[in-house]
């Protein structure tokens, strides 16, 4: 018989005050009872070094930091953590900054305790949402769990939530609310379109979030009519990329859509966009706030060469500061960014660059 006790809830927290973050960690440890595994991290650099240890139930951030503020934190948590929960906490209060953190990919955007007692329903609030990321979501090949059959379940259960979708250059996601498909979003498309968007989706991962209010919703058809929409549109889809295969073979309309994909020779449809080969993010001064499958030494030696030739350029022309660059070859792509606070260099590859 085990004598293993439930598992503890990680929740990381990411603040730019050590008093705050040392006073807070010891009222929310209390409040847990030791059900909380609590972390911190005074910048994004050390909260991007807590999540390669490990993964975190939830991540807290304040918005109102130095170098990287927590709105484009959590934009490059889209990137680097995909799916990863995350609320923000913040002492600017405002219906600019509620709305913003929701954009940027929050789940919850609360204000930081003023009264001891307030420590309470922040607890509440964080546990809760912490307990729904702790059980675990759908994470999974879209090829093999049709995303159709997801909502369904999800409908069919008249339950509330948010169905996040992510590929290598897509992101959307739908909102249910009470069983019905209440809003979905996919890039710029919104609505109907959104939805059928990802819905012809061939693969890829998604998840379930507790559900939040979309900006607005765009949707009021019944989610039955909505699949059987889905389904007609990719089995058009299917039959228009391969006259060989049979309109209406057996197994139904995502039978015909998977076949018609596993038979032709194209590419995937990620392959299809550029992927990230390497990206380095630093501050200003140089600090490396991340980096993915690059030599950092030798790109920020090639950063700074850029901004010094930058500079002598923006001098001879009278044109004034550059600070975007674009260098194109056969397959491949490189973005320099240089801000006075910030350095961004990514390089990503494509067989359709040349």
């Amino acid at each position: 018989m085990s004598n293993k006790g439930p598992k503890r809830k990680r929740i990381l927290f990411v603040d730019d005050d050590p008093a705050f973050l040392e006073n807070l960690a010891a009222l929310l440890a209390h409040l847990s009872g030791g059900s909380w595994e609590i972390l911190t991290a005074s910048s994004h650099a050390r909260a991007l070094e807590r999540l390669v240890e490990g993964p975190a139930d939830l991540l807290v951030v304040d918005i109102g930091m130095p170098v990287m503020d927590g709105l484009q934190f959590l934009r490059l948590l889209k990137h680097t953590h995909p799916g990863q929960q995350a609320v923000v906490l913040s002492g600017l209060g405002s219906r600019e900054n509620r709305q913003a953190s929701l954009d940027a990919g929050a789940v919850l955007f609360l204000e930081k305790p003023r009264r001891t007692e307030d420590y309470q329903a922040l607890f509440a609030a964080l546990d809760a949402l912490a307990s729904v990321a702790s059980q675990g979501g759908f994470h999974g090949m879209m090829r093999r769990v049709g995303l159709q059959d997801v909502l369904q379940m999800e409908c069919l259960s008249r339950k509330s939530s948010v169905l996040e979708i992510f590929t290598g250059s897509v992101r959307g996601r739908v909102h249910i609310f009470e069983g019905n498909i209440v809003h979905a979003e996919s890039g710029g498309l919104q609505g109907e379109m959104g939805l059928y968007a990802l819905l012809g989706l061939r693969a890829g991962d998604f998840n379930f979030l507790p559900y939040t209010e979309p900006v607005a919703r765009t949707i009021t058809t019944n989610y039955e009519f909505l699949l059987m929409e889905a389904a007609r549109l990719a089995d058009e889809t299917a039959a228009s990329g391969s006259k060989s295969e049979p309109s209406d073979p057996p197994g139904g309309p995502g039978y015909a859509t998977e076949k018609v994909a596993e038979s032709r020779a194209d590419p995937e449809p990620d392959l299809m966009f550029p992927q990230v080969a390497e990206m380095l993010l630093c501050t200003g001064s140089g600090e490396v706030l991340f980096e993915h499958g690059c030599e950092a030494a030798r790109r920020l030696a090639q950063l700074e060469t850029v901004e010094e030739q930058a500079s002598e350029l923006g001098v001879l022309l009278t044109a004034g500061r550059f600070d975007r660059f674009e260098m194109l070859a056969p397959g491949e792509r490189l973005v320099c960014q240089i801000q006075p606070h910030m350095r961004l260099l990514v390089r990503t590859e494509s067989p359709f660059l040349t």
